[in-house]
């Protein structure tokens, strides 16, 4: 009365295997570890490849920079002993210790080019003075010992205590600079132990004495004075001492 009902059906239901999904999940981890294996052997196989200095070697050893008292051959010379390790393997440090070791390198920075270059940038000392006891003073007031002859000619010397480079370097510089607008130019510059000072100009007949303090307004003064009273008997000075608060004072070549 109400519709008919389903057919019945002889066919029997029989209920999900509960180990299936186990094998699944087993034949996953078998394929991965087959797949850690075999990544960790290419990692290594591609490890002692990369190790192998046959692999990708340094063909070029390129130098930039402004060069005057070092060539190109020689800084390649000094990084070749560190190149043989191939690309990746370079000892980059110590290509640039061994740079810094010659006389004339101030500053280096060196890089890997891919694939096959190393790179070396060099700054090379800028000559200021000589040092009395030995060696040449930089632009930076620091001491450097390159061969002797290599020095430039015609620098100033500069001269002191052990340890007042700089400070010597400094003062130089100062002195210098107020002097250039009289066309005198100071040639020799040096400070004793007893912290007194010395100047010689390059007129080869003037000396200027500072005494303990070498402060800008003496020098400053001397400046003045000079184009005035002693520019025309410069051939004739032989001693100007500028330890006095008010002026100075001037000693003549005995003729």
């Amino acid at each position: 009365m109400f519709g008919k009902r389903p057919p019945k059906t002889n066919r029997r239901i029989e209920p999900a295997q509960s180990g299936g999904w186990r094998e699944r999940i087993n034949g996953r981890l078998i394929v991965m570890a087959a797949l850690g294996v075999t990544l960790c052997g290419l990692a290594a196989w591609s490890w002692v490849r990369l190790d192998d200095p046959r692999t990708l070697p340094i063909t070029a050893v390129k130098v930039e920079g402004q060069l005057h008292h070092l060539s190109a051959q020689q800084l390649q010379q000094a990084a070749a002993a560190y190149t043989a390790g191939g690309f990746f393997n370079v000892d980059v440090d110590a290509v640039r210790d061994a740079v810094l070791r010659l006389p004339w390198v101030h500053a280096v920075s060196v890089r890997r080019v891919w694939p096959d270059t190393l790179q070396i940038a060099v700054v090379e000392h800028l000559p200021m003075a000589r040092w009395g006891s030995g060696g040449l003073i930089n632009s930076h007031g620091a001491l450097f010992f390159p061969p002797a002859a290599s020095y430039p000619a015609g620098l100033p010397e500069l001269q002191g205590p052990q340890g007042s480079e700089t400070v010597v370097a400094a003062r130089y510089r100062d002195m210098d600079k107020t002097l250039k607008p009289l066309a005198l130019h100071v040639s020799r510059v040096s400070l004793d132990d007893r912290r007194s000072w010395r100047i010689e100009l390059d007129n080869g007949t003037l000396l200027v004495v500072l005494g303990h303090v070498a402060d800008d307004a003496r020098l400053t003064r001397f400046a003045r004075i000079y184009p005035i009273a002693l520019a025309a008997r410069a051939a004739d000075i032989g001693e100007v001492d500028l330890r006095y608060t008010n002026g100075f004072a001037v000693r003549w070549k005995k003729v």
